[in-house]
């Protein structure tokens, strides 16, 4: 990652969930609730990275859930009750708190769009102590698990810049599909919900870690 890369960058738009919030084995011990009372197989962590991604309905189906059976919405139920009384307690990646100071350092505004319910999102920025730190927080206010395309694009217009100067930082495939529907620049890391293989399949470059990002940020705010 070169720091002319990120020239002319103003805002960074954060995915939440496995991109600044280490929640990938929450999310697998939440997937293995709903295996177990949907009758399905349960899944590693490894399948889990590997088959996941959005609409969450596919992510399902792959697994082998039956709506036929058990409905979507029951499912999500089931994982939204585990998943949203313990994502609190999962700690932030290593360099959450060092590019949010750098950012702030360099005049680049912050915010976070995210695929979880509003509600939880806030919340949990609360207990991390990270909700002030960010210009816009978005968030869904449904628990259809389809995306967040039509939350993005909302943002974009109350950034009020030119969407080419705002950078997309997530962990899947999605996240770099919205950014290129809504014209921001996306950047990928390779410590969330989809593995390195899956995430080599987008057009965005990839990071191992949100640490590796700081030293081109750094630089791209010298002289």
């Amino acid at each position: 990652m070169s720091a002319a890369w990120l020239a002319g960058v103003r805002h960074l738009v954060f995915d939440w969930n496995g991109t600044l919030i280490d929640d990938i084995d929450l999310a697998v011990a939440s997937v293995n609730r709903c295996c177990a009372r949907f009758d399905a197989e349960p899944v590693t962590r490894e399948r889990y990275r590997r088959e996941f991604g959005f609409p969450i309905a596919g992510f399902y189906s792959r697994l082998g859930f039956d709506f036929n059976r058990h409905p979507f919405a029951d499912i999500v139920a089931v994982y939204l009750e585990h998943f949203d009384a313990h994502v609190a307690r999962c700690p932030i990646h290593d360099g959450v708190h060092e590019l949010l100071e750098l950012a702030a350092a360099r005049g680049i505004a912050v915010s976070v769009l995210s695929a979880s319910q509003r509600d939880v999102l806030v919340r949990t920025l609360e207990a991390k102590r990270l909700l002030d730190r960010f210009q816009h927080v978005v968030g869904l206010g449904h628990t259809h698990a389809s995306g967040k395309l039509e939350e993005a694009r909302e943002l974009q217009c109350r950034l009020s810049l030119p969407p080419e100067d705002t950078l997309f930082i997530g962990d899947t495939l999605h996240d770099c599909e919205v950014a290129r529907q809504v014209g921001w620049r996306a950047l990928l890391v390779e410590t969330g919900h989809q593995d390195r293989k899956r995430l080599d399949e987008g057009d965005a470059p990839v990071c191992a870690s949100l640490s590796q990002l700081l030293p081109a940020l750094a630089a791209a705010g010298e002289p």
